[in-house]
């Protein structure tokens, strides 16, 4: 199955995490979190699946319905 990914999402995610452990005194999380802010996009894809994220959690929303009911406006 292939997903657009939304890149900047799943880069919030992954710095939210690697800030969670810079948080609590893992001063090599810092080092993560400047790899982070540089990696491509398919370095970031690598490192989220080797984190065990599920990249359909960050995958793109193609509908262009926005009122959450999914109801095709043109009814």
């Amino acid at each position: 199955m292939k997903i657009e990914v939304d890149v900047d999402q799943l880069r919030e995610s992954l710095l939210d995490r690697v800030g969670s452990a810079a948080g609590v005194s893992f001063p090599a999380a810092m080092l993560d979190v400047m790899d982070i802010e540089d990696e491509s996009p398919q370095e970031l894809l690598a490192r989220a699946e080797r984190e065990g994220l599920d990249l359909r959690d960050f995958a793109v929303d193609d509908d262009d319905d926005d009122d959450g009911y999914g109801a095709d406006e043109d009814w």
